[in-house]
């Protein structure tokens, strides 16, 4: 009949090497905003006074006002954007996070809820942990308002003050945070 091996349906090794080379260079790109390293280095440094200290903070992680100081690359550019076309007073306090947008709209009980339950609805499950669901669904607000839709697997890192301020309004039970985590989704472009 068939004689089919496991070898069958594995690539061989160098297939496999490019591929992975392919989905780690993606990942590295989807965790870039700035467009240079060196930029990275000084937008991590808090300027909004609101950042969490810097040894919390993750290597590509940066403040709010960064967005508005070094060059970007696409995706800094896009948030950029959305800041500056959402924003209700911007300039006018020291961080976006004290922003009437993010105080009365995207950082609230009533938006993460709506979309924790829009997440449920379409994926058909409940979450497990109320505040990690709370915080997942004010991240998708906060992206959707500032973005609008990216498309499937497409994802951006906020900046670490809106990071930290979703945090605490909806803390971990132990203390430990998912982090900003690459899309699992890749195409062979």
């Amino acid at each position: 009949m068939f004689d089919l091996q496991m070898d069958d349906f594995l690539p061989n090794p160098q297939d496999a090497a490019k591929i992975m080379a392919r989905f780690n260079a993606k990942q590295v790109k989807e965790q870039k905003v700035f467009v240079d390293d060196e930029d990275l280095e000084k937008a991590s440094e808090c300027s909004c006074t609101v950042c969490p200290s810097r040894e919390r903070l993750d290597r590509h992680d940066y403040c709010c006002k960064s967005l508005f100081l070094y060059p970007l690359n696409k995706r800094g550019k896009m948030l950029k954007d959305g800041l500056d076309s959402k924003l209700k007073e911007r300039g006018s306090s020291p961080c976006i996070t004290m922003d009437k947008l993010f105080c009365e709209r995207l950082i609230t009980e009533v938006s993460a809820e709506a979309a924790v339950a829009l997440h449920a609805y379409q994926n058909g499950h409940e979450a497990k942990d109320p505040n990690e669901a709370l915080r997942y669904g004010c991240y998708r607000v906060i992206v959707a308002t500032l973005l609008g839709p990216l498309g499937k697997g497409v994802r951006v890192r906020l900046p670490a003050c809106v990071v930290d301020a979703v945090r605490t309004k909806w803390p971990s039970a132990n203390g430990l945070y998912t982090g900003f985590k690459t899309s699992d989704l890749f195409d062979e472009e």
